[in-house]
């Protein structure tokens, strides 16, 4: 208000000259006040400028007292006004209170301490990628309720993760949440009436620590617009809970690598948003519902090392998205689904260790052109080697290893130019000297197993192959 007052009183000043002179007296007294107009005017402009906070201020130098970096140091300095520290941002109002930390990669040692919660309109966090240990200080979520995104992932936190109590605000802006490979344990549920309040939450990561109990559900029901939860390689137990399919934007489910129990709940089928499911390398039972393939949308479908059983979804093809099939290792019967050969889009196709039969040369193997890793080995197919799996140009690794498969791998052999892996032992194979001379001309071929097979002629002595395994995953 007065700013513009005082742009008023100059403009009036420099107003056209009337019909009537000045005279020279008062032509200098309008010159003094334009004057003094215009260093009011670059006062008021130079008072305006951002300045850090000086409490937030206070609040970075407690933090950069207790990190420290051997390879490259913070060097806040006194003498730069800390909005132009590295890794600092600050809002453009008059208080210019800092909004950001970012100071990934720094390999910053030491702890996380309790001065950060005094920078109240901290909106983003981020000191992934270094190497601070201990626990987070207690009301750490509470204290930044201006929190947006928060990243402390891949350091060494420890202990579990703070109580929140006494919080009188309920609504909380937090959109991301990444605390995945630290040492953290205990339970999420210790954290509920912060998680309670994170109406905007996006995406929640807590995979590769020690955390224990249930898989939280709740924040499906407070979190509309959760796409992303990864719970992976941690001690989580339990059954999923049905809580899971109310997360009706969910677009990433990861829970793999726990000690999970129980069937798959029908109501994850129902998340329509669903890209990826991976619940390997726990105890889960039960069957593929065939309402899986309603997942329109699921480019990876990962649920190998538990105890599933029944046979694969006979329209698994609806999944034409599919890039990622891994079933290994499970209890799964019956026969592979002709459909399978319409997820046009599989790049690796893993069956592995199941207890599936059938004759494979029925399936349509030309149609997945993008597919290189295949493993079919130690299962029941009979009938002869499959022609048309040579015809997929991309492939760089076969099992058929451990099956009844009979005939003779055929020549199209030679044409995978990047096949690197070949596992055909302990099946009922003929002609392998015929097969050999084809195989040398695979230049990239590094491991290949043909041993306990039914050979109708032994090994030429001038040709080596690595009979012990490599398979990628």
């Amino acid at each position: 208000m007065v700013y513009e007052e005082m742009r008023s009183k100059a403009k009036g000043l420099l107003r056209p000259l009337t019909t009537k002179p000045l005279q020279p007296v008062s032509c200098h007294i309008h010159l003094f006040c334009l004057l003094c107009v215009l260093i009011l005017s670059a006062l008021f402009f130079t008072l305006s400028e951002a300045v850090c906070n000086s409490q937030d201020q206070e609040s970075l130098l407690w933090f950069s007292g207790n990190v420290s970096s051997s390879v490259s140091p913070l060097n806040w300095n006194l003498s730069i006004d800390c909005c132009s520290w590295e890794g600092i941002k600050c809002d453009d109002t008059s208080e210019s209170d800092v909004t950001a930390i970012s100071l990934p990669l720094r390999r910053l040692s030491g702890n996380l301490i309790w001065s950060v919660q005094n920078l109240h309109r901290l909106s983003h966090l981020d000191l992934s990628h270094n190497l601070l240990s201990g626990p987070l200080p207690p009301g750490f979520f509470s204290a930044l309720d201006h929190l947006m995104v928060l990243n402390l992932s891949y350091n060494s936190f420890s202990g579990e993760l703070p109580l929140e109590h006494g919080s009188n605000k309920f609504f909380f802006p937090i959109q991301t949440i990444d605390l995945s490979s630290n040492l953290l344990q205990g339970q999420i549920l210790n954290t509920s009436i912060y998680l309670l309040g994170a109406f905007s939450l996006i995406s929640f990561n807590v995979s590769n620590n020690s955390f224990t109990g249930p898989i939280p559900s709740f924040m499906c029901m407070s979190s509309p617009q959760l796409s992303h939860l990864d719970f992976s390689y941690n001690d989580f137990a339990g059954r999923i809970s049905r809580g899971q399919g109310r997360c009706l934007n969910l677009s990433v489910l990861r829970a793999g690598f726990n000690n999970i129990s129980g069937e798959i709940p029908v109501e994850i089928y129902n998340l329509s948003e669903l890209e990826e499911l991976f619940l390997p390398a726990n105890h889960l039972t039960g069957k593929i519902d065939n309402s899986i393939t309603r997942l329109k949308k699921l480019t990876l479908l990962e649920l190998y090392f538990n105890h599933l059983e029944g046979e694969i979804p006979k329209d698994i093809g609806h999944l034409s998205s599919l890039q990622s099939l891994q079933l290994h290792v499970n209890n799964i019967t019956g026969t592979v689904p002709l459909s399978l050969t319409n997820c046009t889009k599989l790049v690796k196709l893993n069956l592995r260790i199941n207890r599936l039969i059938g004759n494979l040369t029925e399936l349509e193997f030309s149609q997945l052109q993008r597919l290189k890793i295949l493993d079919l080995g130690n299962n029941s197919f009979t009938g002869d080697v499959p022609e048309k799996v040579f015809s997929c140009k991309s492939l760089t690794a076969i099992r058929f290893a451990g099956n009844k498969l009979t005939g003779q791998i055929p020549p199209q052999v030679k044409e995978l130019e990047s096949l690197t892996f070949l596992a055909f032992s302990d099946n009922i194979l003929t002609n392998i000297t015929g097969a050999l001379s084809i195989l040398q001309r695979c230049r990239k071929l590094s491991i290949l197993m043909l041993a306990r097979n039914f050979y109708d002629e032994t090994f030429p002595s001038n040709v080596n192959f690595v009979s012990s395994d490599g398979f990628p995953s």
